[in-house]
């Protein structure tokens, strides 16, 4: 099995940080408030933790739900993030702008089986560096879950268009090798299935789930 990235989500605590660079995994992901889902944290505590991760090399995603355009540039000016990971659908122009400001930021979009939509992917295919496909969507009370049967054709137009694509939602030690060889994805983004019920990053399911994988 080739080499594949593995981003871990939801990251509360520093210690996941430390789990994680032992590990050698090469990104996270930090849920803003902002957010429907389990395991946001303040922009003040992202902001600490994305420093943890300089500290580490380690990449930090930044996922947010900000409408206002200038609202997401002064989350992104506070917290410094390495990528963001955009809930909310930007307009081309406005991504345009964004990355004018933060010439280093890496830019994803966060897509789902209910929000993906062709013509917007094609419109902005030439300047998202990542798009982060989630087969679970988010309720502010409940949690819509999808299948890679129901999910596969839409991933497959987001490869078609050259992007690179994680994907993510419901992705564990027991089917992890069955997805993959059913899509082969550029990443993997995964959560609640390496994680303890403090949301700590496990170090026994982490393993566990590394010796599925070849993680790059």
């Amino acid at each position: 099995m080739k080499n594949i990235p593995l981003k871990i989500c939801g990251i509360t605590n520093v210690k996941s940080v430390e789990v994680a660079h032992k590990n050698k995994i090469k990104s996270l992901g930090f849920a803003s408030k902002n957010l429907n889902g389990p395991n946001t944290v303040s922009d003040k505590k992202i902001q600490s933790l994305i420093k943890e991760c300089k500290n580490y090399k380690i990449e930090s995603v930044l996922l947010t739900r900000y409408v206002s355009l200038d609202k997401l540039i002064e989350q992104i000016d506070f917290t410094k993030p390495k990528t963001i990971s955009c809930s909310y659908h930007f307009s081309k122009k406005d991504l345009l702008k964004n990355k004018k400001i933060f010439r280093r930021l890496k830019i994803g979009i966060a897509i789902n089986p209910e929000n993906f939509d062709k013509k917007y992917i094609e419109s902005i295919r030439k300047i998202v560096d990542v798009i982060y496909f989630d087969m679970n969507v988010y309720r502010k009370k409940s949690i819509k879950k999808y299948s890679l049967r129901k999910s596969i054709k839409q991933i497959q137009f987001i490869k078609s268009k050259n992007i690179p694509v994680y994907i993510g939602g419901g992705i564990d030690k027991k089917n992890v090798s069955k997805i993959l060889k059913q899509i082969s994805p550029f990443g993997l983004d995964i959560s609640r299935s390496l994680k303890n019920q403090r949301n700590l990053i496990s170090k026994s399911k982490l393993k566990d789930f590394l010796n599925q994988i070849s993680v790059g």
